[in-house]
């Protein structure tokens, strides 16, 4: 009698044992912004049960999808890291950042997240702050490249069920729109091709455009432009836009403008988008080129705060060149003078004329030794009558003539 009463408690036991033994099953994917059409490849996701202070890890596939199994029940924790690239922030972000904050644009949990670029577990106007350093200056946010969402999950159901929660969201810190496509890795350059081409010398001071070769009518703008700052020294650029502000470093320009209360700024097809000044290095040398492109993270919101997708630009290509006699002058048209600015490549005797449209010279100048390099001469002209000029300058160097001309408007 004794050996069954224990051979049933033992069998009691391990029928106990084995329901205990039962475990369940987590399984998810990692997803940009909740969206199922983007997983993020390559996550490595943590689960932490609270209750223990156990960990266990999973390191995910191109599909983004983890699994978990034999887990106990109890109360658990779930998020991710990653190393793979991310998208970083554009104007169009620091845009819809500027609305959330000023009361015009809800957010979701994964928006507020890509914001909070301080890491405080706010959103506030020191994020919006640190958007624009980011932009105008690199300067890199406080916070991981990427942010993941921590989810508590409680299993409670221990019969093998699998548990298959919509996953976790991530996403790239500054991403506030959301437009970035972890499969594709990587975000499309702004096209600028190559038309027509500027001759420049070695260490010769320069003026170039990016056009817009559709119109464009645009209220803000977050502009990246590469160039090679080995062949170039970008000195200054040009915007249609009143208030911009640019930074030049480390082979970027970068220009930020407008907010969403800023009036849309209008540009014609075949209107210079922005005109960039600069001096060659004295690495520019015979063969050489030069090119500027517009980085991936460049931005154009339009009055319905979207990302303006119709862009096609311009520029012509940077091709050294032996040096010439550059002319030009400012302001025109004039009143009673206007400045010459003058490029001499290489020492000589020079004369500047002025000729009427009939040919008949009108005022000539001799400036005598005039020394390679830049000059600039106010050309006295309250005495000539209203209407068209040719100013012609003419540079005799001990081997070498240089000649140029420009066209001169008096205004009255």
């Amino acid at each position: 009698m004794k050996n069954k009463i224990t051979f049933v408690m033992l069998l009691m036991l391990a029928l106990v044992s084995v329901q205990t033994l039962k475990a369940a099953e987590l399984r998810g994917q990692a997803l940009y912004q909740g969206d199922s059409a983007r997983p993020i490849g390559y996550v490595m996701v943590t689960l932490k049960n609270i209750d223990n202070n156990s960990m266990l890890t999973y390191k995910t596939g191109a599909d983004g999808i983890y699994t978990f199994t034999n887990l106990a029940a109890g109360n658990y924790t779930i998020t991710g890291t990653t190393n793979i690239a991310s998208k970083g922030a554009t104007y169009y972000d620091a845009m819809l950042l500027f609305l959330h904050l000023a009361g015009r644009l809800e957010f979701t949990p994964l928006q507020m997240l890509a914001s909070d670029v301080n890491g405080s577990g706010s959103v506030n106007w020191q994020d919006y702050t640190l958007f624009l350093k980011n932009l105008l200056l690199r300067k890199p946010f406080p916070v991981d490249p990427w942010r993941f969402e921590i989810k508590s999950i409680t299993l409670t159901n221990m019969k093998g069920t699998e548990y298959n929660p919509k996953g976790i969201g991530g996403t790239c810190s500054g991403d506030v729109g959301g437009t970035f496509v972890p499969t594709a890795n990587t975000t499309p350059a702004v096209p600028v091709a190559q038309e027509g081409e500027i001759s420049v010398s070695s260490g010769e001071s320069f003026s170039t455009e990016i056009i817009t070769r559709n119109p464009l009518s645009i209220t803000g703008a977050g502009l990246i432009i590469n160039y090679p700052s080995e062949l170039l020294d970008i000195e200054s650029v040009e915007f249609k836009g009143t208030g911009y502000e640019y930074n030049i470093e480390n082979g970027q320009i970068r220009v930020i403008w407008g907010d969403p209360n800023t009036q849309p700024v209008n540009f014609n097809a075949g209107e210079a988008f922005i005109t960039i000044h600069g001096t060659s290095t004295s690495a520019f040398g015979e063969g050489m080129t030069a090119t500027l492109n517009m980085d991936k993270n460049t931005s154009l919101v339009n009055a319905a705060i979207q990302n303006e997708s119709k862009l096609n630009f311009a520029s012509p290509l940077i091709k050294f060149g032996k040096p010439s006699l550059k002319l030009s002058n400012y302001p025109n048209p004039f009143k009673n003078s206007t400045k010459l600015n003058i490029y001499a490549p290489e020492s000589g005797n020079a004369t500047i004329e002025v000729y009427g449209t009939n040919g008949q010279l009108v005022k000539r100048i001799s400036t005598g030794q005039l020394n390679a390099g830049y000059q600039e001469y106010t050309l006295e002209a309250s005495q000539l009558a209203k209407g068209y000029y040719i100013c012609k300058v003419r540079i005799q160097a001990k081997t070498s003539e240089y000649n140029n001309t420009i066209r001169l408007l008096k205004a009255e």
